[in-house]
């Protein structure tokens, strides 16, 4: 099983490696970016290890109040990066829910969006006790290819 720890700046070369493997662009740019997040005030980027190599990551966002689109203020799960060597091994489940055990550490609602079309993080999502509470062209800002994105928040167990 994976040891998940809060990222600090001595990951963020090997989380923007990663993040270049999976999704393309240049390692400057991710590592860029990700190191705005790490350490950011409201915020929090968690790296999962196996025998000391970064398997993948996930951050968690405070987003104010979007005007455009009216999605509710609160702390987003804003995005899983996991190796392609070590998905569908539990990865992306265990790192979805350190965020929300971090989310619930100080507020009782965890956001997130996804595309509509995105099966398999709607699953995950509401096998976690998301709950969708509505469907929009643009949420956060973010429109979804497909055209609807799904927002879903968990509530922290009393």
């Amino acid at each position: 099983m994976a040891e998940l720890s809060e990222a600090s700046a001595g990951d963020i070369d090997q989380l923007a490696a990663l993040q270049t493997e999976v999704r393309g662009g240049g390692v400057a740019q991710w590592a860029e970016r990700i190191g705005r997040a790490v350490g950011a005030e409201r915020s929090v980027v968690v790296v999962a290890r196996v025998d000391g190599e970064i398997t993948g990551y996930a951050n968690v966002t405070f987003l104010p109040e979007h005007p455009g689109d009216g999605a509710p203020d609160g702390y987003y799960l804003s995005g899983v990066t996991v190796s392609p060597r070590w998905r569908r091994q539990g990865v992306g489940r265990a790192l979805t829910r350190w965020r929300m055990a971090w989310v619930w550490a100080r507020d009782p609602s965890v956001w997130c969006f996804v595309s509509a079309r995105n099966r398999a993080s709607l699953d995950l999502h509401t096998a976690l006790g998301f709950v969708e509470v509505r469907r929009a062209p643009v949420l956060q800002g973010v429109s979804f290819e497909g055209g609807s994105g799904a927002l879903l928040r968990a509530q922290r167990p009393i």
